[in-house]
């Protein structure tokens, strides 16, 4: 029986919110033990200080839930002494450790890669901060909607009305974990080839610009400016775009000609591609306003779902606007295992289903076989494993040092 990639690797996840924990996660799902290293006062700010939730109470928010599948919890406060023992005792054993403390922060915790290397010298360091750890900004705080307006997004989302937009959702924060998880998998790797381990630096505002690459090359190549498009297409092209419809909306991303073709012959408006004004796409960018007028004429006489139903058979990208509801209900989701079942945590009553990893394999792919747990849930376990028998472990929790939630 094979074994889920990263089986048998020892993670010490000590990364807070979003970006962190999304990378710590997606290694959990393939197998890691990933151990979560809280402080013993309130824990990971996502708990219940970020996005409310029914379960803020008690510390388990939705956010915290999606974000910290898998996961072992120890509430440790790493600023005592004996906490900081702890947690070193801990690094001699991993595998690889994440955080995202800003530089500065890093350093008063004695946390500093050159400190941790010294306890254990092929142990794959993960490092997540806004700005990276070099350079002006290295100690700045960051959030993703700080680093959408640094990195150029928002100068790129919006419409010349609404000036520029952040999106509503934390798209860098996921797109740095992502990251994150994939530079610590190499790093991993390298480590089994060559027994050597590294820092890996993963700055939020770097995986913001790999979003826009695009946009960047095109600014660098051909010296095009920022533009405020709205859901137009970057293209220019009319086909390309958002339309109302009888009921709902939708989005088309028809550029080819073969597309444009089966297009407006379902539109029942073919006979524009005759005219000389609409029979290119450089002649239908030109002429977009009468292009789009048209279109949108046409698509008053039927439903977005129809539309969708009637468009994308005969190869057009295409496809109705859907909520977060209407998403979750799709049936090709079905087919897939982005939205998986996850356990019932500590002190609730049921399960649910959550976002996973983007990828199915064919063998030993991502699972949960965990919920996210609830603040130092394991901390008992944990510390067993380092020798510190319940005399010790309870010493430590009147002292302050530790947190347990049974």
């Amino acid at each position: 029986m094979m074994s889920k990639a990263f089986e048998g690797i020892k993670v010490l996840d000590l990364s807070q919110v979003l970006a962190g924990p999304s990378c710590g996660m997606q290694l959990a799902l393939l197998g890691a033990d990933v151990i979560k290293i809280e402080p013993p006062v309130g824990g990971d700010q996502m708990r219940d200080r970020v996005l409310e939730s029914q379960f803020s109470p008690i510390g388990m928010a939705a956010g915290f839930l999606t974000m910290n599948i898998n996961k072992r919890s120890l509430a440790l406060d790493i600023k005592t002494e004996q906490g900081k023992a702890i947690l070193f005792d801990l690094i001699k054993e991993a595998d690889a450790i994440l955080h995202n403390f800003r530089a500065g922060v890093v350093d008063r915790l004695g946390l500093d890669y050159e400190s941790v290397k010294k306890v254990n010298p092929s142990i794959v360091y993960t490092v997540i901060s806004g700005f990276g750890s070099r350079g002006p900004k290295a100690a700045d705080p960051a959030y993703d909607g700080a680093i959408q307006a640094a990195s150029g997004m928002m100068a790129n989302n919006g419409t010349e009305e609404s000036g520029p937009l952040r999106t509503g959702y934390m798209g860098v924060d996921l797109m740095t974990g992502m990251s994150a998880a994939y530079a610590t998998s190499a790093a991993l790797l390298r480590k089994q080839r060559t027994g050597k381990g590294q820092m890996v630096d993963v700055a939020m505002l770097d995986c913001a610009i790999v979003l826009q690459a695009a946009n960047f090359a095109r600014h660098v190549v051909d010296d095009v400016p920022d533009m405020l498009i709205g859901n137009q297409s970057i293209t220019g092209a009319p086909t390309a775009s958002s339309f109302s419809t009888k009921q709902g909306s939708m989005l088309s991303a028809a550029l080819m000609p073969k597309h444009v073709e089966a297009f407006f012959d379902e539109l029942g408006i073919a006979d524009l591609l005759e005219d000389p004004r609409f029979s290119t796409r450089e002649a239908r960018i030109k002429n977009k306003d009468v292009v789009r007028a048209a279109m949108l004429k046409a698509f008053e006489s039927d439903t977005a779902e129809n539309w969708e139903k009637r468009l994308a058979p005969r190869g057009v990208p295409i496809s109705k606007v859907n909520s977060v509801a209407e998403t979750s209900a799709l049936e090709q989701l079905q087919h897939r295992n982005i939205l998986t079942d996850v356990p019932a945590a500590a002190g609730m009553e049921r399960g649910y289903r959550l976002v996973g990893a983007p990828f199915v394999n064919s063998e030993d792919g991502p699972e949960p076989v965990r919920s996210a747990p609830t603040l130092g849930q394991h901390s008992r376990e944990i510390l067993a494993d380092l020798g510190i028998d319940n005399t010790a472990f309870e010493k430590l929790l009147a002292d302050g040092v530790i947190h347990e939630t049974p």
